[in-house]
Parts: C-alpha cells; structure tokens; sequence
C-alpha cells in the first residue's frame, strides 16, 4: 500500500481537526459546511441552511467518498458537540454575522474543500467550491475577517483564493490554526532570509566581475600609453596612480588611493583613471588613422 505523502496542508487540517469548540452553535455552522459539501449538497446561500444532516447521511458519505481520518475524527467531534434536540434545530443565516459562528463555517469549508501550498513553493491558499453563489458567500465571509480573496472558475469548481502571505497566515490563526501559522511564518522568514542572502551573493559576484573587468582595462589602458609616449610622459598625478595600479592590480580603487602619498579619495582615483582612459583612447584613434 502506498504511504500517503505528508504535505503542509494535511498537517494543518490535522491540527484543525483538534480544535475545541467553544458552544453548540459554532459546532452546528462547522458540522453543517462539511457535510453539505462532502454530500454534494452545499447550497450558495446561507438562507438555504435547514437542518444538520443526520448521522446516517454523513455516514453513507464518508464511506461513498473515502473521507480522510482527520474529516472522520472531526465529524464525530462535532456530533458529540450537537447530542439530544440542539442536533436538529434550524441554523439562522444571521447567526454567520457572529465572529465565532462564521469563523467555525469557514473552518468547516476549508476542511472540506480548503488546501494550502508549502510556502517553501510560494503563497496560495484556495477553497474550491461547487457553485459561484457558495464561493461569493464564502468570500463574504472571509471579506468579514478584513481579508481580501479572490474568486476564478476552475472547470467545475468555483475557486476562492488567498495570495497574500500576511492574509494568509492571519486567515490560517482565526480558524485556529496557531501552530500552523508560527510553522508558515518560520518558513516564511527562512525563504526570505536564504533569498536575501542569494540576492547579496550575486550581487556580490557581480560588482567582483565588474571590478576585474575594469581593472584589466586599467591596465591596458596604462600599458598602451607606456608603449607609446613613455609614462613620464604622463602628468605626475596621472603618473603616480598609473605606476600605483602597474603594482597593485588586486586592489579597489578605494584600497589603491590608500597607497598614494598622500592618500587620496575613491572619487579622486576615479577621476584620474578615467583621464587615462581618455589618452589611451585617443592614443587608439590615432593608430586608426595611421593605419
């Protein structure tokens, strides 16, 4: 038999199956979204809601659908939570506007129909849901919690999503997810510090790149005039950093000013190099000409 992989989702569902209940009216909104959904029966409007269904409905369909243990273990909690007449009572659709009502409903959606990319991969958390009205309902709900969702037509499935990291770990701690969520962010800063990291590397070993280049047409720059008029030919300021750079051609132009007597600044050798430049260059046009 193949071992099921274990992905960042499952273990936050795990956790979510754990989470206690706090009164029978958010045990009935959670047991309500996730055995509507898994029946195929979730309606798109909270006033469609009636009456939980009854034990040997959820049954029939957590055979049928080869319900995940966590679902199983989270059913049976809830039902423990719903005993004697409360089991069958009618839910009212303002009872989703309480914060602890709509948080369970969400709860239940997510366990049933939720699922959460590693943010190892990057950030996306999506509810996939069977009707557009049940996925604007959703998103109303989420919108509740002052998060932000979106909603895209996924073949059959209406898909409510969240992309932003910061929601996403606010979305994982309302429904109750706190070890989940520490786990995210803990993720979440290490990628973030590894790419910095990468990012100063190469940036690193691009300036490293850029300053050998520079350093190599230094010093043909000043092998070119030595070759045609002689250094000495040179201005002594120019002569001195030309000679500086002849003798010390590992050093940054920060370091090789540091050399001089007296030293001089980084801006200072830049401008003296760059005069170099200038004469090589027009030292290379008139061997153009001549030729």
């Amino acid at each position: 038999m193949k071992i099921e992989r274990d992905t960042f989702s499952r273990t936050l569902k795990e956790e979510l199956s754990r989470v206690e209940i706090t009164g029978t009216t958010q045990a009935y909104w959670e047991h309500y979204a996730i055995t509507s959904l898994l029946d195929g029966k979730a309606r798109g409007q909270a006033t469609k809601i009636r009456t939980i269904p009854n034990q040997h409905s959820a049954q029939l369909s957590t055979h049928r659908l080869h319900v995940k243990p966590y679902l199983l273990r989270r059913l049976f909690y809830l039902r423990k939570n719903l005993s004697g007449a409360e089991a069958v009572r009618k839910g009212q659709p303002d009872e989703l506007d309480d914060t602890q009502n709509r948080r369970s409903f969400l709860r239940g959606v997510f366990l049933a129909k939720g699922s959460l990319i590693s943010p190892v991969r990057g950030h996306h958390l999506e509810i996939a849901l069977p009707t557009q009205s049940l996925a604007q309902l959703v998103r109303k709900l989420i919108a509740g919690e002052g998060l932000k969702s979106g909603i895209v037509k996924r073949r059959s499935a209406w898909v409510v999503y969240l992309k932003d990291a910061d929601q996403i770990s606010q979305f994982l701690a309302l429904l109750g997810a706190s070890r989940a969520m520490l786990r995210y962010e803990d993720i979440r800063v290490q990628k973030n510090v590894k790419s910095s990291v990468q990012r100063q590397m190469n940036m690193d070993k691009a300036n490293l790149s850029r300053s050998v280049e520079s350093c190599l047409r230094q010093i043909e720059d000043i092998l070119l005039i030595d070759q045609e008029i002689g250094l000495h030919r040179l201005p002594k300021a120019l002569r001195e950093i030309a000679e500086a750079r002849l003798n010390n051609q590992a050093l940054t132009m920060e370091e090789l000013g540091q050399t001089l007597n007296p030293p001089i600044s980084k801006s200072a050798v830049n401008h003296r190099l760059r005069r170099i430049a200038q004469k090589a260059d027009a030292l290379r046009d008139k061997q153009k000409k001549e030729q």
